[in-house]
């Protein structure tokens, strides 16, 4: 089933819509559940609410895969372009839409300190960090990489799908390189040919996630490769993956 709600984030004074997926028999089966939390909620489940008109269809695949856990996706801003400044970790400048000076921070304490404590209350959850994940596609997928390294202690696996990370590669790779990883970390990160604008900004995109995966590997950091060759940036090539993803928290 899903359920939207309201929490409020503290640090930026403002409700955000949660959209959550709950197994149907959550009430009464006696299970808790490990959690994923997303970004873009509104574009996991029902067509109807997504930015583009097509979503993820998450919830077919959850019960496609017969995975049992929960799903918290928060809904993004959508007052102009304050999406890339509140899934922007760092300031950066986008060539399409100008400078930002990134409230990233501010959202992952939405995160942590607001949403996880709110769902674990009212939730059948297994809180700890074992079973606390994150995960998001774009801008969503840049900060499902800050989180797993930045935030390692809360999140022991993490969904990097089509980061947006060229705008903010050169801070990125000095901030993974200082980072302390707790262990035992999982990240699994995909990205697609047909992303960009081209063949060379998909090689530009596989030189940037191949190197930030491999100074995360160094540190101990298990990390899987999923490139797609006829892979877009869509959700459409998003929910094509489900299966992939959901496995890679599961097993």
């Amino acid at each position: 089933m899903i359920l939207k709600f309201e929490v409020f984030m503290e640090k930026l004074q403002c409700d955000r819509m949660i959209h959550m997926y709950l197994p149907d028999d959550y009430l009464t089966s006696g299970q808790t559940y490990p959690v994923l939390y997303m970004f873009d909620g509104h574009n996991l489940f029902f067509d109807e609410d997504a930015t583009f008109g097509r979503s993820w269809r998450l919830e077919d695949e959850i019960r496609n895969a017969g995975a049992d856990l929960i799903v918290v996706g928060q809904e993004c801003s959508h007052e102009g372009n304050a999406r890339l400044d509140e899934y922007g970790p760092f300031p950066f400048y986008d060539a399409q839409f100008g400078y930002f000076s990134g409230k990233g921070q501010e959202t992952m304490d939405f995160f942590i300190n607001d949403l996880k404590p709110y769902i674990d209350a009212h939730f059948p959850t297994r809180p700890s960090r074992r079973w606390t994940w994150i995960g998001g596609s774009s801008c969503g997928g840049l900060m499902a990489l800050y989180a797993a390294y930045c935030h390692s202690d809360v999140y022991s696996r993490s969904l990097v799908i089509s980061p947006y990370i060229l705008p903010v590669l050169s801070t990125l790779l000095a901030d993974v390189s200082a980072a302390k990883i707790q262990l035992p970390s999982r990240m699994y990160i995909s990205w697609g040919a047909h992303e960009g604008s081209g063949m060379h900004a998909f090689i530009e995109e596989t030189a940037a996630c191949t190197t930030l995966a491999n100074i995360l590997m160094n540190k101990g950091m298990t990390v899987r490769f999923h490139v797609k060759p006829q892979g877009e940036h869509t959700e459409a090539s998003w929910q094509s993956e489900a299966g992939d993803f959901l496995r890679f928290l599961l097993q």
